[in-house]
């Protein structure tokens, strides 16, 4: 607890990387991946053999079943530390998703405008997705407390004999449909890192006009898929991108 708490004081907009990353090192890994290859690869990273260990630490991140919080801060150091940044903010973007906070999310916008990487600024969407994030539990109970409560209002109008007018049910499907896209969001919406250059096309083929093309590190929002095609939201309009190309982002 202290050493989150110590987090919460930093104020500098831009927390170096590694100081996330040792406040972290002492946390243990999830009891699953308490095994050989965590801690084979805690003992090359420790001997600064970062290539090897990078090997190992992806291994465990592959793991669906795992916690990655403090492998995804430890693989975003090393690839920083060789200058992959695109790989560098992937994982770092991977931590911010199961850990939002000011600071990450800084760090993230100062690596991306060092390597004049788009998408990681405080623009409409990311900023909205970036507070739903952070605040989902909070924004969800909100939402199920005014369901409750309007329920509580047109079940005593109901019991009083009171007439319940058509503005009162469009109050309610609006709300059952508020519900309905606070709860699909996150498998709606995801976002991704573009990890090798890529083309945007006009519809999901290859075959299709290509109006576009994004060079690696960048980050795009995808609102959907078809087969092995993401449509992205790019320019103010619709793309189709490989998703071969792409490092998806879970939510």
């Amino acid at each position: 607890m202290q050493n989150y708490a110590f987090i919460a004081t930093v104020q500098k907009p831009f927390i170096k990387i590694f100081l996330l990353f040792f406040l972290f090192l002492s946390q243990p890994f999830d009891t699953k991946a308490q095994n050989d290859i965590a801690k084979k690869a805690d003992s090359l990273f420790l001997a600064r053999n970062y290539t090897e260990a990078a090997k190992m630490y992806e291994a465990i991140f592959a793991d669906p079943k795992v916690n990655n919080e403090h492998v995804s801060l430890k693989l975003a150091y090393i690839f920083e530390n060789e200058g992959n940044f695109p790989k560098a903010l992937f994982y770092l973007n991977s931590y911010y998703n199961l850990k939002p906070t000011d600071e990450v999310f800084d760090k993230m916008n100062k690596m991306a405008l060092m390597n004049k990487f788009t998408g990681y600024e405080r623009n409409n969407i990311n900023f909205v997705f970036a507070i739903y994030q952070q605040y989902y539990i909070f924004i969800l109970y909100a939402v199920i407390i005014f369901g409750i409560f309007l329920l509580w209002v047109l079940f005593n109008k109901r019991k009083q004999g009171k007439p319940i007018y058509r503005n009162n049910w469009a109050l309610v499907i609006t709300y059952m449909v508020l519900l309905a896209l606070l709860i699909n969001l996150p498998s709606s919406y995801k976002s991704a890192i573009v990890k090798e250059k890529t083309y945007l096309r006009n519809f999901p083929s290859s075959a299709a006009t290509v109006i576009g093309e994004i060079e690696p590190g960048n980050k795009i929002n995808i609102f959907g898929s078809d087969d092995i095609w993401q449509k992205a939201y790019w320019n103010r309009g619709v793309a189709y991108v490989n998703k071969s190309d792409l490092w998806l982002l879970e939510n």
